[in-house]
């Protein structure tokens, strides 16, 4: 019997086809016996159903399950509690078992050379691997291999001896981080908390909720005269690393939250009511190595976050304090760009030549493009070398379109060489003249702190450039806000808004930004604002607004406008009126090649060739495609980084893998990459800051009302090039703009500044 009552059935069954993929659940069809296992209920299709969360299973591969029955929406299922196949023992089942990762002339190729190869990785036995004997398998194709042996027999087998309690991609992660199933076993024994935490993906709760399990059923083996899961030697429920782990858990979720500090009696209250049980180890807790805390103001942070503050803040302050001034006449760049510089304008270019480090702030509307490309025209005349970054690749993407000069993110600017190394640093910096930084806003003060390692100020001035309306850092911290309000960076401000009351959209956006209402109650289904009507409202209910946004995506395709001119923005990734059931339904418009019969399919999502591809996070080892076949040459291999958010179209598919254009940039992206990646015809107005299109489709339903604010609303009307359309409904809109997201995040840096720069 499982945990929960339900019967437990053992049989054996061969894998027909993936139904469902994911990298935490799959469903398989198998072939079941059915006269050895006549209690097996099956599909019309004359196959059963298994599902989990499941490594990849191989097509065609014999495997012996324990599973419970159950009752899904589509029938009978059987979900599985333990998995694992034969080590391969014949000729036959190696080759079949290479199949399943290399091309046939490669799997032909490594079995001749080395028969063995499994037991060899599973002994760890590669001392005298030679892998010029083995064409077409190199260093890459050969990790790939590793891999998979150790997926499926060494984890496996770990995930079996845990009773289940861990899942395999639990396992998987952990051996990522303790590559040996030996250290595994040790970590988990001797530092649980630390140990199942550092897990990408685990938090605390659920850690904790593990361990605890883990503990009270190897309590329960050795009643039984078993042996234990795992040994603790103590009472984890009440021990100090139960409490620390606690700590270090709220801390980051302060983080997470945007702050970088937290006050200790909060701190404790929290931890006295997530674990009661060891909270009188508060105290010596927080007085480990790896926190930070001040007595007097009883602020608490984690230590690394600490020390990161601290970096950025002195080293502004020693670049504030370095006397590099440049004796040009800024007045003769008055007129050097489409429009006449007005004196705010005009200020910024005078401070970056004065200053060593100063802001350039300005809100949509307000000229900060055309003053950018005056300081541009100004380095330039003066022979004054410079690098142009931005936190994200559409941030950059923009930044090039209207500079008209190469770009490139902070990582890629930086030289970043994964998994840590970043070729400009401390002892190789910048050899340029000023590092300029757009949409600032958004560089959290990890990234920032490469930036501030990569420059040497004795030599080079630092330009940030933002607009202090928008969202701040997803990430901790609050730089842009923090270092205007302490007050002693010299910052530029452009107050003036050129369209507001001709402009439509300048108009309304300049509106939201300062809460004000602009729309009436009494409002027609459609409004167009200003003179150019470059903004219109629809205004109708949720249950109308999904319709009306296909509608009108439709219609801008037939006047010309190509999938890549149009954005469609709404506030959550999930729900009625999230991006992904958007993206499904923009999809069948926008795809011609959809429902054909070339397609990859990752849990919810089947990609075709031509779907818009969104990066949902850094991918620091994307392979760049060389060949035009999916079989590279690992000689040849290269990687790239991929950044968050930038968007890329589908070239070719096969069943493995399929390859992406990433602005010029082509990867190969298999089918486990595909977790890191989703269609980008709708995505989220969070993804959104820093890019920017010719049409913006902005959804508000009223069921976003919670994360709606004024500045979310802002972002996303000041994405347009051309025109927003944007759909919901008015008194939606009028409440939201009411409230400003709190930009008042905890953190040191002001203080920090103030204090360093007395």
């Amino acid at each position: 019997m499982s945990d929960n009552g339900t019967k437990e059935f053992e049989f054996q069954c061969r894998v027909v086809r993936c139904i469902y993929d994911t990298e935490d659940y799959r469903v398989y069809a198998v072939d079941v016996d059915k006269d050895k296992y006549n209690f097996i209920k099956f599909t019309k299709y004359g196959t059963a159903v298994i599902s989990g969360n499941l490594h990849q299973l191989g097509e065609g591969i014999l495997y012996s399950v324990k599973a419970t029955e159950e009752i899904t929406k589509n029938g009978y299922g059987y979900k599985v509690n333990n998995i694992k196949r034969d080590r391969p023992n014949t000729s036959l089942d190696m080759q079949l078992f290479l199949q399943e990762i290399l091309t046939p002339m490669q799997a032909d190729t490594l079995f001749k050379v080395y028969p063995d190869i499994v037991d060899r990785v599973i002994n760890n036995r590669l001392e005298d691997i030679d892998l010029s004997l083995t064409k077409g398998i190199k260093e890459y194709t050969f990790e790939r291999i590793k891999e998979k042996i150790v997926e499926n027999f060494a984890l496996v087998e770990l995930v079996s001896e845990f009773q289940g309690l861990l899942s395999l991609n639990m396992v998987k992660k952990l051996y990522d981080k303790y590559p040996s199933t030996e250290k595994i076993r040790y970590e988990m024994k001797n530092n649980p908390y630390k140990c199942l935490c550092v897990i990408s993906g685990i938090g605390f709760k659920k850690a904790d909720g593990l361990l605890l399990e883990i503990e009270k059923a190897s309590i329960e083996n050795v009643s039984k005269g078993l042996k234990p899961i795992i040994d603790f030697n103590s009472d984890l429920k009440t021990s100090k690393q139960r409490c620390l782990s606690c700590i270090l858990f709220l801390l980051e979720e302060n983080e997470n939250n945007g702050h970088t500090k937290m006050d200790l009696v909060d701190l404790k209250n929290q931890c006295d009511k997530l674990v009661p049980a060891c909270a009188y180890h508060f105290i010596d807790a927080v007085k480990e190595e790896s926190i930070y805390y001040d007595k007097s103001s009883r602020n608490v942070a984690l230590k690394e976050t600490y020390n990161t503050e601290l970096y950025i803040a002195k080293n502004i302050s020693y670049g504030l304090s370095v006397k590099n001034e440049w004796n040009i006449n800024v007045e003769k760049y008055r007129n050097s760009s489409e429009f006449s510089l007005t004196d705010e304008q005009l200020q910024s270019i005078n401070y970056l030549c004065k200053y060593n480090i100063s802001i350039l702030n300005g809100f949509g509307g307000s000229g900060k493009s055309s003053c950018t490309q005056a300081i541009i025209q100004m380095l330039d005349d003066n022979n004054k070398s410079y690098v142009l970054l931005s936190p994200t690749g559409k941030a950059a993407k923009v930044l090039k379109e209207y500079c008209k000069r190469e770009t490139s993110t902070i990582h890629r600017g930086l030289a970043y060489i994964p998994p840590n190394t970043w070729t400009y640093c401390m002892n190789n910096k910048l050899d340029s003249d000023v590092v300029v930084i757009d949409e600032f806003s958004m560089t959290d003060i990890f990234l920032f702190k490469h930036v501030i390692d990569a420059i040497d100020f004795n030599r080079t001035k630092l330009l940030m450039v933002g607009d202090s309306a928008q969202i701040p850092s997803v990430a901790c911290g609050n730089l842009l806000h923090d270092f205007m309000q302490s007050k002693v960076i010299p910052t530029t401000s452009l107050t003036k808004i050129f369209r507001y009351g001709k402009g439509g959209l300048m108009t309304v956006a300049t509106d939201v930004r300062n809460c004000k209402k602009y729309l009436s109650d009494s409002l027609s289904q459609c409004t167009y604002f200003g003179d150019n009507k470059d903004y219109a409202f629809i205004n109708v209910d949720d249950k109308q607004s999904v319709k009306n946004v296909l509608a009108l995506y439709e219609k801008l395709l037939s006047q010309n406008y190509k999938v890549e001119d149009i954005q469609v923005l709404t506030a959550y990734n999930k729900g009625e009126y999230g991006t992904v059931v958007l993206n499904n339904h923009l999809q069948k418009i926008a795809n011609k090649n959809f429902g054909s019969d070339t397609f990859l399919k990752y849990g919810e999502t089947t990609y075709y060739v031509g779907d818009l591809i969104i990066q949902k996070q850094n991918n620091y080892k994307a392979k760049v495609y060389i060949d035009d076949d999916f079989c590279i040459d690992d000689e040849n291999l290269n990687t790239t980084f991929i950044a968050n958010g930038e968007c890329g179209i589908v070239l070719s598919i096969n069943r493995f893998e399929m390859i992406i254009d990433f602005d010029g940039v082509k990867v190969s992206y298999s089918r486990e990459d595909l977790q890191s990646v989703g269609l980008g015809y709708a995505i989220s107005i969070h993804k959104s800051q820093g890019s920017s299109s010719k049409v913006i489709i902005l959804l508000t339903p009223k069921s976003h009302t919670y994360m709606l604010n004024s500045n979310l609303i802002y972002v996303g009307l000041t994405r347009m090039k051309e025109r927003c359309f944007h759909i919901g409904a008015a008194s939606t809109v009028n409440t939201s703009i009411k409230n400003k997201e709190n930009f008042n995040r905890m953190t040191f840096m002001q203080s920090m500044l103030k204090e360093n720069t007395k």
